[in-house]
């Protein structure tokens, strides 16, 4: 068994104990709340303990928070095995059962959204994981894959400590039996008939760190750690020295080992449509759409929201087409731009511009930096690094200047709103000053939350344009047509996916939306990464949803900032829990409304 797996469970046992002593006792609130803390904090420090990067990424000063460091398991992830697998599965079967000892009702409200989260994940966990389903999914994705993904996170380690930098030889070398593991899952996949991947752009991509050799980021960026340690100059060389051996001999071979085995399964199965073309790809695509989008919705509802919004969209479009023809040309050729000569400008613009409307997180201390382009992804035109808990350093975004070459376009200041401020830069600052349990700042996120709410402040903030002398029609324009564009993807992925569009169909019905010469492209965009981007656009309209809901029964009642208070109020969580906090967002403040005001007005 994975020594992850291992610790978690002894995590679990030990809470366990705890609880079965608790239960002889009267249930005291206070008592229950404290053992409850006690109990999630100790999934929080198992979960940092069963992996060693997760400790150099998500704690500075690890003995505060009662993590061993020298207990972390030194491994770049747990290996794809059948063994690996069931214990993972009943890893889950027993959080369910520890978590459902507590009686929620005498927890704090931040407690029972932590209850109601761990529920929700255990048993998404567990839906996603059953047998008939172990072959769905794949780890070589196109923009979200193991082989893109271990690029990015190795070459944005940072290290504090001498021991750290003791452990990267063993954390290179555990690539080989990682990767060789995911490459046997992926034959299997072949086997079964589950296989959906692009084999051409896994080789390029990892060819391409081959025929880098030592002149890849990732070498580069781990030494220069080393370098950056208090360390006598021997002792660096020494350190890396010894990584360079493992880079080349564990984390290059790894990659030639993949570019081998993809050129092997070249000539083998390879599911050439959505996910519903596979045994039992419908039912795994409901389950995938669950945990990537956060909203209880089913793709049916989803895809009904995105073709009402779609229609408003191009109504609204043409309706600008026709009263400005002249400016919507010129929309159209790109010749509104705005007057930013940096990123540093844009996201000290959007702090001003967003104080009036969004809660105070106080002073943000950050950098922007570009991504390395050995690592830098066509797909990513920027990321925001999570910080640690106890981060003392300034808060990281990275910027893909590769797709974002022209810094006046109005793309590019929604992409430093989406990432930086009031986007996830912001609402992580939020989501730590305001909740007091370390493992929901961490691991207890929505990707469909995080990545929705990012989407509608990118959106959003596209208003404050209007200071940099463009029109506020011509900004309806551009939210109109990004919306219409959302929209679109949204659609696509759930008739690709989910109702099984052949390719040809596709391309007679999208056809007028898009250029004809990258329809194929746009098909394999989806069919490769399954709700990939519905995170991003399903989040945002359950967003919207919500905010057309407030203020059509607030009217004048309704407020910018309380609306994005209460929307932030419980961090990144399933959308179950954002409803519940907008709704009380609305009962309290109609409450105060005198009558005839409020949701009278709609």
């Amino acid at each position: 068994m994975n020594h992850r797996i291992k610790s978690l469970l002894a995590v679990l046992l030990a809470g366990a104990m705890t609880l079965s002593l608790a239960s002889c006792a009267p249930e005291d609130p206070a008592v229950v709340q404290e053992r409850f803390d006690s109990f999630v904090n100790e999934l929080f420090v198992g979960s940092l303990e069963s992996d060693f990067t997760s400790v150099v990424y998500f704690v500075e000063e690890p003995e505060k928070y009662g993590v061993d460091r020298e207990a972390a398991e030194v491994t770049v992830g747990t290996l794809e095995t059948d063994e690996n697998f069931k214990a993972a599965q009943e890893q889950n079967r027993e959080l369910l059962k520890e978590v459902g000892r507590f009686n929620r009702e005498l927890l704090t409200p931040e407690q029972q959204d932590t209850y109601d989260i761990l529920q929700y994940s255990c048993q998404m966990g567990l839906d996603i994981g059953a047998d008939r389903f172990r072959y769905h999914g794949s780890y070589f994705s196109t923009f979200s894959g193991a082989h893109t993904n271990l690029l990015t996170a190795l070459s944005e380690l940072h290290l504090t400590e001498e021991s750290d930098a003791a452990k990267l030889p063993a954390l290179l070398e555990s690539v080989s039996s990682y990767m060789d593991s995911l490459l046997d899952y992926t034959r299997k996949q072949q086997e079964h008939g589950t296989l959906t991947i692009d084999f051409d752009e896994v080789i390029e991509t990892c060819q391409g760190v081959v025929d880098q050799g030592e002149n890849g980021t990732v070498l580069t960026s781990l030494c220069a750690q080393v370098d950056a340690l208090e360390l006598d100059q021997e002792t660096k060389e020494s350190y890396k020295e010894q990584i360079r051996t493992a880079y080349q001999e564990h984390f290059v071979a790894s990659y030639q080992r993949i570019v081998d085995t993809m050129k092997e399964l070249q000539g083998g199965f390879n599911n050439l449509e959505g996910m519903s073309a596979v045994p039992d790809g419908q039912d795994y695509y409901k389950l995938l759409f669950a945990a990537s989008t956060g909203v209880e919705e089913t793709p049916e509802e989803v895809k009904q929201m995105a073709v009402d919004r779609l229609r408003k969209c191009f109504s609204r479009l043409g309706g600008f087409a026709f009263m400005y023809p002249e400016e919507y040309d010129a929309w159209l050729d790109g010749k509104y731009v705005t007057s930013f000569s940096s990123y540093e400008e844009m996201l000290l613009f959007l702090d001003a511009q967003t104080d009036a409307d969004f809660p105070d997180v106080g002073e943000l201390n950050y950098v922007i930096d570009p991504i390395p382009e050995d690592v830098a992804n066509s797909g990513v035109a920027a990321y925001f690094i999570i910080p640690a808990v106890d981060e003392k350093d300034a808060m990281r975004i990275r910027v893909n200047t590769g797709n974002t070459v022209n810094l006046n376009d109005m793309s590019t200041f929604s992409t430093l709103a989406h990432e930086g401020i009031p986007g996830h830069m912001y609402a992580s600052a939020a989501s730590y000053g305001q909740l007091s349990s370390d493992f929901r700042k961490i691991f207890g996120t929505s990707t469909g939350f995080s990545e929705g709410y990012a989407t509608y402040v990118e959106l959003y903030s596209l208003d404050y344009l209007e200071q940099q002398g463009i029109p506020a029609f011509v900004l309806d324009m551009e939210r109109l047509n990004v919306e219409a564009t959302n929209c679109l993807i949204a659609i696509m992925d759930i008739a690709i996916n989910y109702e099984g569009m052949s390719r040809e169909r596709f391309k007679e019905e999208f056809s007028a939306a898009f250029d004809p010469e990258y329809l194929d492209e746009y098909y394999d965009l989806m069919r490769l990464e399954p709700t990939a981007y519905l995170s991003y656009y399903v989040g945002w309209m359950k967003i919207e949803e919500l905010r057309e809901k407030a203020e059509k029964e607030l009217g004048e009642a309704f407020s910018e900032k309380e609306f994005h208070t209460a929307l932030l109020q419980s961090g990144s969580v399933p959308y179950f829990i954002v409803e519940r906090n907008i709704q009380s967002y609305i009962d309290t403040t109609l409450e105060g409304v005198p009558t005839g005001e409020g949701a009278s007005a709609a």
